[in-house]
């Protein structure tokens, strides 16, 4: 099966004032959704493991909110709600309705999914690594949205940069797993390499957002592969267990504030 011929969102780099080079949205910059994709040229990739709470500062004050949330990302399915700050619980998604609130995912090759009501109801994020796909993160996330009173067809949802499917290789464990926890129409998401099986995790994503309602030009990939552009984004696989992160970032704007 072809992958799904959908916008990039117009996903582009911008170079801030502060210095930092981050990844935007221009669907999501419509939408007033206060956003951001940072690079090697922002946070330092390692602190955002050491100290994510001080990276969350640091993005706050960027993007103009009054906090940042995050998680200690476990690679499963759990979704929490927050409005408070700094780390959050346990799990694979976060979504919040509060005014000035953020919240981050950490990335070192893992899609990150950012998802935002069009009239900024909520806004939340998955970590699609191939373990939270395959265990169902993006419909989780989707179904807790929906009890915040969001329709699927009100929501856009924008895939950040990540492991890219002609680069991304697994195991026949990974395939077995997909085909179990995703169904048989998994197999699509796979194509045979030299060495292993390819694993199109953007693909998978994007058929799970379908599957939830979301409408197709609704949903946007940034086609932008972190192990072809190691220079610009840490990615585990290509530099093993001593990568940095990268941060994907989204937030709900102050109710009388402008968008950045």
């Amino acid at each position: 099966m072809p992958r799904p011929c959908l916008s990039d969102g117009g996903f582009r780099l911008d170079l801030l004032a502060n210095g930092w080079l981050v990844g935007r949205f221009a669907v999501l910059d419509e939408l007033g959704v206060r956003h951001l994709v940072t690079t090697r040229r922002g946070p330092d990739v390692q602190a955002v493991q050491r100290d994510t709470d001080l990276v969350g500062r640091q993005i706050v004050r960027v993007l103009d909110l009054r906090q940042m949330a995050f998680l200690e990302q476990v690679h499963g399915s759990h979704v929490l709600v927050s409005d408070g700050t700094g780390q959050v619980g346990q799990a694979d998604g976060l979504c919040t309705t509060r005014a000035g609130s953020g919240l981050m995912g950490k990335s070192a090759d893992c899609p990150i999914v950012l998802v935002a009501h069009k009239r900024r109801r909520a806004v939340a994020f998955a970590h699609a690594s191939w373990r939270a796909t395959v265990a169902g993160i993006v419909p989780n996330v989707l179904g807790k949205m929906i009890t915040l009173d969001c329709r699927p067809e009100d929501l856009v949802a924008c895939l950040c940069p990540s492991a890219g499917p002609e680069c991304y290789e697994v195991g026949p464990e990974v395939r077995q797993a997909a085909l179990e926890g995703i169904g048989p129409h998994a197999e699509a998401f796979f194509r045979p390499g030299p060495v292993k099986d390819h694993f199109d995790l953007w693909a998978a994503n994007v058929d799970a957002l379908l599957r939830g309602g979301l409408q197709p030009e609704d949903i946007h990939v940034a086609g932008v592969c972190t192990l072809c552009r190691n220079d610009l984004f840490p990615s585990h696989r290509r530099e093993g267990p001593g990568a940095g992160r990268f941060v994907a970032a989204i937030g709900l704007a102050h109710e009388s504030g402008p968008v950045p």
